[in-house]
């Protein structure tokens, strides 16, 4: 029977993945059971309404990515929707597409899963019956969704039942959730794709004018690859593939990687000190800048990212970069920062590795909350634009853009193991080049996630997509730095959730089960370290 490791957001959720290990179950049987416990849970996060992707390597070093993203619904009408609104819309039916998480969930018990489908989704039904505690970080989240709930009033009665937002501690119930929980044990993920409540899922949200349909639901799959694959600092990274962003965490840490020593600060200084805080400011915006204009699904894409993470290619960004920022112009960078997600990263001493990300996108999602069901669903159709000159332009039965960036890693020499995953919205890329970089200089799981944290892109309404947000305990060589960088700048507190919760797992081999070592680290931005 392998050890098991995990880390997520929800101490509650970490606890049933380590108790499924306990009992027989294997990284990926814990990172399943834990992630469907964060549907209950962490409801302002992730839920069956929402998508997920993940990257699952197991014992042989087969890695797969799973892409269990949604299409936009066959009756969508792009056209009607630009007559209607100047952009795409965030929160309502034009923003929702078909979910994928229960199908995702199904798809990776095939890599490695050693109990049945049943015992991964009881804890989350049995906690789902008798009402979970709001956990702080759900709580922030309430009390900032309820006061916009004006047209959403279903959502409204679901987080305010007695009139006002619940607290923390307070009991979160949701009764149709646990019925839609309980069919989804007895029948499989057909329940929800093929059976009786994708058919009230649907009927509720016809109701409330959103398009999609049973048909829509029965012509989803689940898409499973290769992973993108490059070599950094002595380490093999894997991303997933378009419409993921992950490229980005392979195409920043290769750039960085490339830069001439020279511009190193010290021989062992992380990678992301390689340059100074304002040149890694326009890289994080100039990458953001580029994703806006290629990625999409990959089947209307134009560019092979693959072509990015080429040497030419990152030695060219690695000059771009390092140009001095005298005179450019930042108006133009980056997508907005938001983004509401859970990452779940798993590990075992057999070989698996995971990092499993899930999400409603923003926090609530659509504010859809289709109540016969307990269903939130999520706004992940808000990636899309209506630019009908872009590849990420709204059309039916396409995926769009998607933020959700699972990465693992492993040591070229076989020693060590990285699993690593992050919310953050827009910003992933940019949170995991930062993690990552300190785990490859050797600091503990728990010191990288951690650390003080920059990001780029507008969080707030009244932010541009060049503000730099830092976290004001940020190394005060790097604060001066930032001086030089045309954006904004915004400080926020130490361990601001803006900055993501990233968790990770190192994992260094050993001869037998038994001497395989695990360091884990789980964000405190969020509420997965324990309590005592």
């Amino acid at each position: 029977m392998p050890e098991v490791a995990v880390a997520s957001p929800w101490r509650q959720a970490t606890e049933v993945g380590l108790d499924v290990g306990r009992r027989g179950g294997t990284a990926v049987d814990a990172a399943i059971a834990t992630a469907a416990m964060l549907t209950v849970g962490y409801p302002a996060s992730c839920g069956i309404g929402g998508d997920l992707l993940a990257l699952v390597r197991e014992p042989d070093g087969r890695v797969t990515f799973v892409n269990a993203s949604g299409r936009a619904p066959f009756a969508t009408d792009a056209d009607a929707v630009r007559q209607s609104h100047a952009k795409m819309p965030w929160v309502g039916p034009h923003s929702i597409t078909v979910p994928g998480v229960v199908d995702g969930w199904s798809a990776l018990m095939s890599h490695g899963a050693a109990l049945p489908w049943a015992d991964l989704l009881a804890p989350a039904q049995a906690a789902a019956a008798d009402g979970v505690p709001v956990a702080p970080f759900v709580a922030n989240k309430i009390a900032d969704t309820v006061p916009q709930l004006g047209h959403f009033l279903d959502l409204a009665a679901f987080l305010a039942p007695h009139g006002t937002p619940l607290t923390v501690g307070e009991t979160l119930r949701n009764p149709a959730l646990t019925q839609s929980l309980a069919a989804l044990i007895d029948q499989g993920p057909e329940a929800l794709y093929q059976g009786e409540i994708g058919a009230s899922l649907c009927a509720g949200l016809a109701e409330r004018g959103v398009p999609i349909t049973v048909d829509d639901l029965q012509a989803f799959t689940v898409d499973e690859a290769e992973p993108l694959v490059t070599e950094v600092a002595g380490w093999r990274l894997h991303g997933g593939r378009p419409n993921s962003q992950a490229y980005l965490v392979l195409r920043l840490l290769g750039m960085l990687d490339r830069l001439d020593e020279t511009i190193a600060t010290t021989a062992d200084a992380p990678l992301h000190r390689r340059l100074s805080a304002s040149q890694l400011a326009y890289a994080f915006a100039s990458a953001s800048q580029e994703r806006d204009e290629i990625l999409s699904d990959p089947e209307t894409m134009t560019v092979d990212v693959e072509s990015l993470l080429l040497a030419e290619s990152l030695r060219n960004f690695a000059t771009h970069v390092t140009t001095p920022l005298d005179g450019r112009d930042a108006s133009a960078f980056a997508s907005p920062a938001t983004g509401d997600t859970i990452a779940v990263v798993a590990a075992d001493s057999d070989g698996r590795s995971v990092s499993l990300i899930q999400s409603l996108f923003d926090e609530f999602g659509s504010l859809v909350f289709e109540p016969t069901t307990g269903i939130v669903m999520h706004n992940r159709g808000a990636c899309f634009v209506l630019d009908p000159a872009s590849p990420n332009v709204l059309a039916p039965g396409k995926r769009p853009l998607h933020t959700l960036s699972p990465v693992l890693a492993e040591a070229a020499d076989g020693s060590q193991r990285l699993a690593v995953g992050t919310m953050g919205g827009h910003a992933q890329p940019q949170i995991l080049t930062q993690v990552f970089s300190r785990l490859f200089a050797g600091e503990s799981a728990q010191a990288a996630v951690s650390a003080p944290r920059m990001t780029v892109g507008a969080w707030e309404t009244d932010e541009t997509p060049a503000t730099v947000a830092t976290e004001s305990d940020l190394d005060p060589e790097m604060l001066r730095e930032l001086t030089e960088f045309p954006g904004p700048h915004v400080s926020v507190p130490p361990h601001h959730p803006r900055m993501g919760h990233a968790h990770a797992i190192r994992v260094t081999s050993g001869d037998t089960a038994a001497t395989t070592r695990f360091d884990v680290g789980t964000d405190p931005r969020a509420d997965g370290l324990p309590t005592s």
